[in-house]
């Protein structure tokens, strides 16, 4: 059996499989999130044993493959979560631990070259050379970067909304449906810690009412950033297929297309979540 992760901050999902087919008993088990960055070791353990464990057959793993936000290659932090991983599946002979973009790519691209970006709350992308990541462009978090990520959109349509960008009809329904106001989001985005998650929930509401044009444009416009400021940084990237995974790309693939249509760039795959792509990765090794 191997045991797959893909982990965020706030949850991971680890597959449990077969080594011979990625197709042969999956199970998906849901914890929470596990960052080296900002779990100790202590916590580790402690999601671990309490969600994981007792639901699988420790000595009958061979394999682990961790991917995860802030498991930046050789980084102090993430040595540290290999060193408790390895504590962990003590019989295991293989524990790997590496970035979520190795395994977006790994889960999109297989062994091809490709782009391949990440379109949750932030936003992220890379050349994978077959191999290896072999650039990537820096994300830089929603205050300076994440364009087209959910907290990106979320900023843009507020930003919109509150400046009268936005129809009076349109604000008043956000005010609404998601029962907040001025006084409530000027709190929550500056005086509340997980500004990001804040803004990122406001992403249901635009899918919701993405035939609004300001709405619409206010969609494009972080999309068309996304692509001038990221991708066509990338060489060549004309002739690559434009590989997405997360949650924002499946809601809004069509805007997506149109706007890699926009910029002569070819759309490859989009899918919602990569667990079951890096399980037929590594099944197939």
């Amino acid at each position: 059996m191997i045991l797959t992760a893909d982990s965020g901050s706030t949850k991971c999902h680890w597959a449990l499989v077969e080594q011979t087919g990625a197709d042969d008993a999956l199970r998906v088990i849901e914890t929470r999130g596990i960052n080296p960055v900002t779990c100790s070791t202590e916590q580790v353990r402690e999601i671990i044993a309490e969600g994981l464990l007792p639901n699988i057959d420790i000595e009958s793993v061979e394999g682990v493959y961790f991917y995860g936000a802030g498991c930046i290659a050789n980084a102090p932090a993430t040595l540290e979560l290999q060193g408790v991983l390895k504590d962990i599946f003590f019989s295991t002979k293989e524990v790997t631990v590496a970035t979520d973009m190795l395994g977006a790519a790994h889960a999109l691209c297989g062994k091809e070259k490709g782009i391949v970006c990440i379109l949750g709350t932030g936003s992220n992308s890379a050349y994978y050379d077959g191999e290896q990541l072999a650039k990537n462009v820096p994300p830089l978090g929603y205050i300076l970067g994440d364009e087209g990520g959910g907290a990106n959109l979320g900023r843009t349509f507020v930003s919109d909304a509150l400046k009268g960008l936005m129809p009076a009809e349109t604000v008043e329904l956000m005010y609404t449906e998601c029962e907040t106001s001025y006084a409530q989001i000027i709190e929550n985005v500056y005086r509340k810690p997980n500004a990001n998650r804040y803004l990122a929930s406001f992403v249901p509401f635009m899918a919701r009412h993405r035939d609004i044009a300001e709405m619409r444009r206010c969609i494009d416009r972080a999309f068309d950033n996304f692509i001038e400021r990221n991708l066509l940084q990338y060489a060549d990237v004309e002739s690559m297929p434009i590989n997405f995974v997360g949650s924002i790309a499946a809601v809004f693939e069509q805007e997506l297309k149109e706007a890699l249509d926009r910029h002569s760039l070819t759309l490859g795959k989009i899918e919602r979540s990569p667990i079951g792509g890096m399980v037929k990765y590594h099944t197939a090794l």
